[in-house]
């Protein structure tokens, strides 16, 4: 039944949303160009002050693509990639990106460097399985760190990069431009638009949400959190809260870390130095768990540091799109507000989609470079549906907080 107050609902629920639209989009675009302001400033850290730490767990047919993209993007850094001991695999693809014999054919490794390119020292660190109660990838990072302190000593920066996760030509000095205002620094994620459908799904709902929330929240207030997949700090500040092993009971690794450095009093820094990754996700299936994941991972963030901007900035816009939809269908004129409802999301994604092709252009990929990867109307799309199927993935993670991770069935939470 068509219900006269569904008018009221939708019409609040779609201005609402684009209020919020354009005020994220707003501060993330004036995110983006301090940092541009800020890049022909030297960082604080030479790249051959960074020990970089890759950790490793094969199973996605881009692995060689991307550690290979990685390493060709970090001139004069000690690159240690991080393996277990039962990944063949894993182990087979480290030690050919080593070796030097994996081509990096994507954008990133094509594309001119910003820099005179001086190959990276890249070491091969094979652990074997974490004791129980520990988590995987943390546990090689601690067991990691303590063998380079035993051989001679970490460099003065550590820098975390997942296996999927690349800096673009030049991204590094971006990032270590972030430890000049705190004690941990993070980078946005951008996906790789490619793969199948699902693959896409999942790059539509990172590109269609990270930049237009983790910029805006850290231009109203400190984070309370990093993003993982590309992080920063300096090698005494991570001893000083007490290493790798002081989050290694954390499935929530990320959040954890943050955490111990807010403790410390060491700040956290959300830079606007962009990321590429490319995952392969084969199905709705996998696609469903890791949505389910990332969502659970989140509300443990909401869970413990909710707060006013945290709210208007991340949960609403998450909810919005397909609340207005729904109740614009139900309305006793749904055409006309369906098409008013429609429009606004499309909108509000249009806006974010724009801000990505810009970074695209001006700084994730050099002019002239081969291959794509990078903003495209199919990608638009796909940041449309990825905004709608978000609170259908959020009625998913009621219940169970248990997870299969890295192989693991593991209950979300920061170890405490």
């Amino acid at each position: 039944m068509r219900s006269p107050g569904a008018t009221r609902w939708w019409a609040t629920a779609t201005v609402l949303l684009g209020a919020l639209s354009v005020a994220r989009l707003a501060l993330a675009r004036r995110a983006v160009a301090e940092e541009r302001e800020l890049a022909g400033t030297p960082a604080s850290f030479a790249a051959d002050e960074v020990d970089v730490l890759v950790p490793i767990r094969s199973g996605d047919e881009l692995l060689a693509r991307r550690l290979a993209a990685s390493v060709a993007t970090l001139p004069s850094a000690r690159v240690h990639l991080l393996v277990d001991d039962d990944d063949r695999d894993g182990c087979r693809v480290a030690a050919a990106i080593a070796a030097g014999g994996a081509d990096a054919d994507d954008d990133l490794a094509a594309a001119p460097a910003a820099e005179p390119r001086v190959a990276a020292d890249v070491r091969v660190e094979v652990f074997g399985p974490p004791a129980p109660g520990r988590n995987p990838k943390v546990d090689k990072l601690a067991a990691a760190v303590a063998r380079i302190e035993a051989a001679g000593g970490t460099r003065a920066v550590l820098v975390q990069l997942d296996d999927d996760t690349a800096l673009p030509p030049g991204g590094l000095p971006g990032l270590l431009r972030g430890l000049d205002r705190g004690g941990l620094a993070t980078a946005i994620p951008v996906y790789l638009e490619q793969g199948t459908a699902w693959s896409r799904l999942v790059a539509g709902f990172v590109n269609g949400s990270a930049l237009t929330t983790y910029l805006p929240l850290a231009r109203l207030g400190p984070p309370v959190s990093v993003n993982g997949m590309a992080l920063a700090m300096r090698a005494r500040d991570l001893a000083a809260v007490g290493g790798y092993d002081a989050i290694a009971g954390a499935t929530c690794d990320d959040y954890a870390l943050a955490r111990a450095f807010r403790r410390a009093g060491l700040g956290i820094v959300q830079t606007a130095q962009p990321v590429l990754l490319a995952t392969t996700v084969a199905g709705p299936g996998e696609y469903a768990r890791l949505m389910r994941r990332w969502l659970l991972f989140a509300q443990e963030v909401v869970r413990r540091d909710a707060s006013i901007r945290l709210v208007a900035l991340a949960g609403l816009p998450a909810a919005l799109p397909l609340a207005a939809v729904v109740l614009a269908g139900l309305s006793p004129r749904p055409c006309r507000a369906l098409a008013v409802a429609g429009g606004v999301v499309v909108a509000s994604q249009a806006g974010t989609w724009w801000l990505r092709r810009d970074l695209w252009r001006t700084t994730l990929r050099a002019p002239g470079a081969p291959g794509d990867g990078g903003p495209s109307p199919r990608g638009l799309a796909a940041e449309v549906v990825a905004a709608l199927l978000t609170p259908v993935h959020l009625l998913g993670t009621l219940g169970s907080r248990t997870v299969t991770w890295r192989g693991r069935r593991v209950r979300v939470g920061v170890g405490e």
